[in-house]
């Protein structure tokens, strides 16, 4: 039982950096791009940063989950 309860710790930790990153990575560089003069670029930076992170974040954590209901 231990084992499964450092495990879960581990991954919920391991999620919460996952969001973290999701949040912190493309906005600084959007700010980056944007305050340069690519203001273009820093959206497209964002967009594609957040969407892949969030794409990341379901195939690790959300996709394994079992969701099917009593039988």
């Amino acid at each position: 039982m231990a084992e499964t309860r450092n495990l879960d710790r581990s991954r919920t930790v391991l999620a919460g950096l996952t969001v973290a990153f999701a949040v912190i990575i493309p906005g600084v560089l959007k700010y980056l791009l944007t305050s340069a003069g690519f203001s273009f670029l820093g959206t497209m930076a964002w967009a594609l940063g957040y969407g892949g992170f969030a794409l990341a974040f379901w195939y690790a954590f959300i996709r394994p989950i079992d969701l099917t209901g009593p039988e």
